[in-house]
């Protein structure tokens, strides 16, 4: 367990996360504070419901051999 220290940074408090956990830089994170101060930092997700991504599955079975028929 790695322990880290806060420090002062302009009017924001920061901690630094140590290199050996091999977050990339510019990686953004929502964080949330949940019971006792506990905060929880989860790396920011693409949104697939964006309206920019296709979700289309048009070519999704193109490689499916059909059956004839069901025994």
């Amino acid at each position: 367990m790695t322990t880290v220290k806060t420090r002062k940074v302009g009017n924001s408090v920061t901690v630094t996360l140590p290199k050996e956990f091999g977050i990339p830089i510019g990686q953004e994170f929502i964080i949330e504070k949940g019971r006792g101060d506990t905060l929880i930092l989860a790396p920011k997700r693409k949104n697939p419901f964006d309206g920019i991504t296709d979700l289309s599955m048009e070519d999704d079975f193109a490689e499916v051999r059909l059956l004839d028929s069901e025994f």
